[in-house]
């Protein structure tokens, strides 16, 4: 014999939040994007491999979701917190075992990547689900 299931609670919408979480997704998204190019082409350039190769592997996988931030699209914030942690961990590791410039350019790089994981997350929270995405709950 099943046990009968709790009727979920409804998801509280907040517009104030909502938008909060927006301005904070795209202050981490610009930021980390923006960090990026300018580390890897004039502040620290890399020695040992091309700035190209550097540039293409953190740059290009930010691209992917820029539509989709830009029209405000609520799967694609959700799913954009998960990228973020990449940018995280690389961030921890230049803070971690750099000194100097890179250090800074490492913390700035994990305060971007926590504004973009914090906003994005606020934005898919605080968001009506589309009603073509809404499960009915029997």
């Amino acid at each position: 014999m099943s046990t009968p299931r709790k009727p979920r609670k409804p998801r509280v919408e907040s517009p104030q939040h909502a938008a909060t979480g927006r301005l904070l997704t795209l202050i981490g998204y610009f930021g980390l994007l923006l960090l990026i190019v300018n580390w890897f082409t004039w502040i620290a350039p890399p020695v040992q491999v091309p700035r190209s190769l550097v540039l293409a592997a953190l740059s290009i996988p930010l691209l992917f979701p820029l539509r989709g931030i830009l029209h405000a699209r609520r799967y694609t914030h959700q799913w954009v917190g998960f990228l973020s942690l990449l940018y995280f961990m690389i961030g921890v590791d230049v803070w971690y075992n750099r000194i100097g410039l890179e250090r800074l350019l490492g913390m700035s790089m994990v305060l971007f990547s926590l504004l973009l994981l914090i906003g994005s997350a606020m934005y898919a929270r605080f968001t009506p689900t589309p009603p073509d995405q809404r499960k009915s709950v029997d």
